[in-house]
This record gives C-alpha cells, sequence and structure tokens, in this order.
C-alpha cells in the first residue's frame, strides 16, 4: 500500500488510506489543527487496517467497495446514511449466493455488485426506509412477539391466548404459503400473495381437510397486512406504496357476514334431547346418529352415564343440567357466552319498573364484560326468573360473588371443555350431528348434517333472528345484546322468505289462487 502525506499545520503528518493496486493514488496535501488531526489519526489507523483494495463510489464520497479483512478478505460495500448518520456494511455476492474472487477480475465483478446495491440502498434512503434488511421470518416472529405481549386477563386490555393461538396458526399458513423465510421483504414483488386464496384451498384439500371458508382465508390475510404495517411499515423497513399487495377475497353478500343460527325445529330438538334424555344420563340416537324407536314407536334410550351413584356421576349429572339452563337463559337473553361463563348471583336484581306479576318472570341482568368484543359491561332486562331458581335448586354456590355456573365440585367456573363437550353431546343426541371418525376423549369433534358451524354463540345468533323475525325494533335489539344497528344488519338478519308471509300480507286483503298448484311440484 502507498501511504498518502497529509501535511499539518502543526508540523505533524499522518499516513491516509489512498486509491491503490492500480487504481489511483493521491498526493494532496491539507492543512489541520492538532486535535483534529490526532482524532484523525485514530480513526484512520482503526478503519484501515481492515479495509483492503477500496475503490469509491462515484458521486458519493461516502460509499465505496472494499475487501475486507475481517471476513476473510471477502468484497463489501461501505454505504454511509446520512440522514439517518448509521454505517452499513454488505458483504457482496451474486443472485446465486456466490462471493467474487478475491482476484483481479473479481474486483470487476464486485464493483458491478457495489453499484447495484448501493442504488437499491440510496433509493431506500431517499424514500426514508431503513436500510437493514427485514426478513420476512424475521417480521412474522417480531409481529408475533408483539402480540405475545398483548396476552392480557383483564378484559378489553389486550387479546386472549385462545387468539394468540389462532394467530400463531395463521401466520404459519402465510409462511408455509411463500416458503422462504429468508426472503427480504423489500423484494417481495407487489403480486406476491394474489394467489394465496387459490393456494390455501388447494393445500388444505391435500391435507385431506375440508377447504377453509372464505372469511376464514380473509383473516388470514388481515393478519398478514398487520404483519406488514405493524413491524415493517412502523419500522421504516417498507413504506405503504412499496409493501406488497394484498387482496381480499369477494363474497356474495348473502354470505359475507352470515352467521349460523338455529331454526325453530332444530332449536325444538336441542332443546327436548337435552331437557328429557341428556341431563338424565341418556341418549336417544343410534350409531347413524338418527333418532332411534323401538317397534312401538318408543324411543330407545342409551344409556350414557354409568348409574352407579358414584360422586363424580353425580357431579356430571349436575353439571349437565346446569348446561341446560345455560342454554335457555342464552336463548333468552341473546348473551355471549364469555359474559355468560362469568355471571355470578350478584349481577341479578329485580326489576322495579315493572309490575309485581312480571317480576316473577323478568329480572334485570349487568351482563359482565368479555375479556374480548366490546370489553364492557351493560344492563338489560331478561325472561329468565324461573330459570334462575331452577339453578339455585341445583347448585351449591349460592353466595353473591358464586358464579352461576359453577364446578359442583371444584367451586370454579365450568372450564372450557365442559361448554365445548356438553354442546357436542347435546347435538349428537339430537340427531344433528354425529361424531368424528377422529373423535376421542381429549378433543371432542362433531360432524354437523346441515355442515352449520354451530356453537355457543349460535344461540345468540338465534335470539337475535328470532326477535327480528317477531318485528322487534333493531334498535331494541341492539341495545339488548350490545351490538350496532349497522351490525345487527350485517351479520344477523337473515332473511328467509319462506317464514316472511305473515308479516307481508299484515293488513292486506289478499284473494286465494281460484285452481290448486300443481304445476309447482313440475
Amino acid at each position: 500500500m502507498i501511504p498518502t502525506i497529509i501535511a499539518l499545520s502543526a508540523g505533524v503528518s499522518i499516513p491516509l488510506a489512498n486509491r491503490y493496486h492500480g487504481w489511483k493514488t493521491s498526493d494532496t496535501s491539507a492543512t489541520v489543527s492538532k486535535p483534529l488531526a490526532l482524532e484523525a489519526l485514530k480513526m484512520i489507523s482503526s478503519s484501515n487496517k481492515f479495509v483492503l483494495d477500496r475503490k469509491d463510489i462515484p458521486g458519493d464520497r461516502n460509499a465505496y467497495v472494499y475487501r475486507d479483512a475481517k471476513r476473510g478478505g471477502r468484497w463489501c460495500l461501505y454505504f454511509y446514511d446520512k440522514d439517518t448518520t448509521n454505517r452499513h456494511r454488505f458483504v457482496l455476492k451474486d443472485g446465486n449466493g456466490t462471493h467474487p474472487a478475491q482476484t483481479i477480475e473479481g474486483q470487476e465483478v464486485a464493483w458491478v455488485l457495489g453499484i447495484s446495491r448501493f442504488v437499491e440502498l440510496k433509493g431506500k434512503s431517499d424514500r426514508g426506509e431503513a436500510i437493514a434488511l427485514l426478513t420476512f421470518g424475521e417480521m412474522t416472529k417480531k409481529f408475533l412477539l408483539k402480540e405475545h405481549r398483548r396476552i392480557k386477563s383483564t378484559p378489553h386490555e389486550g387479546i386472549t391466548k385462545t387468539r394468540y393461538r389462532l394467530i400463531e396458526s395463521q401466520v404459519r399458513w402465510l409462511r408455509e404459503f411463500l416458503n422462504d423465510d429468508e426472503k427480504p421483504v423489500h423484494r417481495l414483488r407487489r403480486n406476491t400473495f394474489l394467489t394465496y386464496g387459490v393456494w390455501r384451498n388447494e393445500r388444505t384439500k391435500e391435507l385431506g381437510k375440508s377447504a377453509p371458508r372464505p372469511t376464514t382465508i380473509n383473516q388470514e390475510l388481515s393478519t398478514l397486512r398487520r404483519c406488514f404495517q405493524e413491524v415493517a411499515v412502523a419500522n421504516g423497513f417498507l413504506t405503504r406504496d412499496s409493501t406488497p399487495e394484498i387482496p381480499n377475497l369477494k363474497l356474495s353478500k348473502d354470505k359475507k357476514h352470515r352467521r349460523d343460527d338455529l331454526t325453530d325445529k332444530e332449536w325444538e330438538l336441542i332443546e327436548r334431547t337435552a331437557r328429557l334424555y341428556w341431563i338424565k344420563g341418556n341418549t336417544r340416537n343410534d350409531e347413524d346418529g338418527n333418532i332411534a324407536k323401538d317397534s312401538s314407536g318408543q324411543y330407545i334410550i342409551h344409556k350414557d352415564i354409568a348409574k352407579g351413584g358414584s360422586q363424580r356421576t353425580r357431579f356430571q349429572l349436575l353439571h349437565r343440567e346446569l348446561v341446560y339452563w345455560a342454554m335457555r337463559i342464552s336463548m333468552d337473553t341473546g348473551m355471549r357466552i364469555g359474559s355468560l361463563r362469568k355471571m355470578k348471583w350478584r349481577d341479578i336484581s329485580e326489576n322495579t319498573a315493572i309490575p309485581k306479576e312480571e317480576q316473577k318472570i323478568w329480572v334485570a341482568i349487568n351482563v359482565p364484560a368479555e375479556s374480548t368484543k366490546t370489553g364492557r359491561s351493560y344492563r338489560i332486562s331478561a325472561p329468565i326468573a324461573r330459570h334462575l331458581q331452577q339453578i339455585r335448586k341445583t347448585t351449591r354456590f349460592l353466595k353473591p360473588e358464586n358464579f352461576i355456573f359453577t364446578n359442583q365440585k371444584l367451586g370454579t367456573p365450568f372450564s372450557v371443555r365442559i361448554w365445548r363437550d356438553s354442546l357436542c353431546e347435546i347435538l349428537v343426541g339430537a340427531g344433528l350431528a354425529e361424531w368424528a371418525e377422529d373423535d376421542s376423549n381429549n378433543q371432542r369433534k362433531i360432524n354437523i348434517h346441515t355442515g352449520k358451524n354451530l356453537t355457543w354463540y349460535s344461540f345468540r345468533h338465534t335470539y337475535i333472528t328470532m326477535n327480528l323475525r317477531r318485528g322487534v325494533p333493531v334498535a331494541i335489539v341492539a341495545a339488548n345484546t350490545d351490538t350496532s344497528l349497522k351490525y345487527i344488519e350485517e351479520h344477523y338478519f337473515h332473511y328467509r322468505a319462506d317464514e316472511s308471509t305473515e308479516i307481508l300480507g299484515k293488513g292486506r286483503k289478499l284473494k286465494a289462487s281460484i285452481t290448486e298448484l300443481n304445476w309447482l311440484d313440475n
């Protein structure tokens, strides 16, 4: 290396890094103060020790290509971001991941790669984007870490553990689709995720599973959108304009906001089966899930719980009866299952705004807040006085601070498993579902014959739909279920033409057809 000498005003000279190895040598002198000279000497001696074969980028004296002695002599690009005052060093390699050779020929290859990378980095700096790389895998990890920190037990202060597990599952699908965790997010094409919906359906079929609902795919894409916005864009790795386009599956209006509720017949089957058979430890279905009768037309009873009189059996029967009344309360209040599970005796009070006789039917409820949804409590009036009276005959926990639906052995609220398994057993017992082939005692799984997604929320959906069908004003239904008018109109009002004749014909004098309508069956 041929050093360049700078003459100092204080009579001090120091060597500066120069252009060498046949590129360019500078003999320019400069005059500086002694303190600055000493500082410059320290910086130069420390940096030049590892900078070999330097070649500056034209037009920017803060960027150059060089061989880094600390990295085994590999060719690198040095880039100084003046806006953020950050220094960056990048090892250069071609599209195949090959490093330029440490030869004269390798210099030219490294120079071309360095210029290309410099243009990319300069553009990101001018747009205000971060210079450092963020891979797709790193972005999803940062997003999951951020979501995990949001897990809270206090209502409406974060997310639940169940919600976090769902987000984890969504991220796994997205990572599998891209299949390249090392892909830098700024190098993703604009149309990278436009085929996600098609891939998602095909991939699910390959795994032998039922196709996901369009709303499920949209939820996964929504999570992806949040990943980019809350990690890549928020930290300057991308701008909103440079973010890949993320589609949103369009659905027909009747499917876009559909919520599965129960028909009158389905609710009648569920209620009658639970009341007459299930809470007594019996079921009335055959192996195919049909309602079975003997030769005399009587329902065939299949024992479901051992009648040995053990304490465990008694607790199971008590829990079944409480679950039955929980269904009835849900159908008569439209409460969310999260609020129903948290309801205590102190939340119930008399409704003094109505006559004494009516108070034997109606009670006031301070509905407890869920951990999700609105996250707030509200007050309603509901005709469940008789239901509560029956529960008080069943449960051993009657203090104001006790939960209404309480494990009779432990004195704690019902577990998620009790709620889930009980509904599955009732649906199978009512002949509306059958046990899945991969069902086990640890994870009860059923196949619902109609293809509906019937859950505890279905009772809430049914309550809203039935009230709207009876002509209750939407505003009253919205207030009594703690939701908005728009939300009810979009999500819950399922128009059933076959059931609307009474309302449509109200106040009209309609004449019957002169002849029979036999042609309708053709």
